[in-house]
């Protein structure tokens, strides 16, 4: 099936109300990396320059020994704004492969055109992207209980606040907030696509080699999502260990595993829509294959056990055997076929993701067996 053309720019990254065009006819864009050096410096140097500039040792050296301050704005962030291509690319890839596959059936592709157009005008709402805007602005100054701000904000505990501190509050840390915040609206957004499209009646298929139906495309296309969790991972081990260095690592490791395993849970949480219609679709094929299998192999049994064979024709090369083992692999597959469509692979991405950020620190620290086998004993 031919994918139309209204699915060929469906994108939950361009087109936003912070992409905009001059004209049709000349679109006003700023290439990706030079949007990292530029939102990186906007970030990141200033708080630099102004805690070298502020004087005394306590401000300077409290900023240049913040580990979690660097990684946040040198890592974190350039990835959160790298990866943008990559996951819109994936998404797009799985916009169109409904198609391409013919899960959607013909007569309900005007409604899957409608979901997708439906979902990219809430992308492109500048309303929410405004509040979104105005809500990472507003965090820097609520006095939230548990928020511990960097020692160098402040000149003194309670006292006023340095001049790196007043940029921190004011754009870096509303900056690298709105970039996430967005992220979790696109991530709503997808959600919402793939809760509508789970309503369709999709021609699922049992025995396709993916084990879930057809669908195993979306495992993959979640798993993108890790490079997400890999840029929050980072920021947080860099901030625990940034501003503990005598923590326990082995402690802070199982911290992080946990946090691994809720980022396994959120982000293939919205596979589980379609966990319905694939648990309808394996016990349709057990029932089908079961009935196809048992008619097959009894006249099987009569044509080869119960009755001479036909003259001139010899055991070796007979088309039924051929035809029993294609009916046996076809049988199995649908008896593995899943009722959630991740496979191993995927989740182990996002697991890693979570994880990675802790290992140049544990070799750092020569303890990277001993926190393995702390982790295999709270697993097993």
């Amino acid at each position: 099936m031919d994918v139309p053309a209204s699915l060929l720019d469906f994108s939950l990254v361009q087109g936003s109300a912070f992409h905009r065009r001059r004209s049709p006819a000349r679109p006003l864009r700023v290439s990706r990396p030079v949007r990292i050096l530029v939102l990186t410096l906007v970030g990141w140097l200033p708080l630099l320059a102004l805690s070298l500039l502020q004087g005394g040792p306590s401000v300077s050296h409290a900023f240049l020994r913040d580990l979690g301050i660097h990684v946040e704005f040198l890592v974190s962030l350039p990835l959160l704004i790298a990866v943008e291509r990559y996951i819109d690319l994936s998404l797009k890839a799985a916009v169109r492969q409904f198609v391409v596959s013919e899960l959607i059936e013909t007569k309900d592709l005007a409604t899957f055109e409608g979901i997708a157009r439906g979902v990219m005008r809430l992308k492109r709402s500048a309303s929410i992207e405004a509040g979104l805007l105005v809500a990472s602005f507003a965090v820097s100054f609520m006095d939230l209980p548990h928020q511990a701000n960097p020692a160098w904000v402040h000149a003194e505990p309670g006292g006023p606040l340095t001049l790196a501190g007043g940029w921190y509050l004011v754009v870096s840390m509303p900056l690298i907030r709105f970039l996430l915040l967005r992220w979790l609206w696109r991530s709503v957004l997808w959600a919402v696509f793939l809760f509508r499209v789970s309503r369709l009646p999709l021609a699922l298929v049992p025995t396709h080699p993916d084990l879930a139906g057809g669908l195993g495309f979306l495992g993959t296309c979640q798993a993108s999502f890790a490079l997400i969790v890999l840029a929050v991972a980072s920021t947080l081990t860099a901030q625990r260990l940034g501003r503990a260095p005598s923590a326990d690592l082995t402690d802070y490791a199982l911290h992080l595993f946990a946090f691994a395993l809720l980022s396994v849970v959120v982000v293939f949480a919205p596979l589980a829509f379609f966990s319905r219609q694939l648990l309808i679709a394996k016990r349709r094929g057990d029932h089908a294959f079961s009935g196809v299998a048992a008619w097959h192999s009894r006249h099987f049994e009569q044509r080869w056990f119960h009755r001479e064979l036909p003259a001139g024709q010899e055991l070796l090369g007979a088309p039924e055997f051929s035809s029993l083992v294609d009916l046996g692999s076809s049988f199995s597959v649908a008896r593995r076929m899943r009722w959630f469509p991740v496979d191993v692979r995927a989740a182990l991405a996002v697991l890693i993701a979570a994880m990675a950020p802790m290992v140049p620190l544990l070799f750092a620290n020569r303890r990277f067996l001993d926190v393995l086998l702390a982790l295999g004993k709270s697993v097993l």
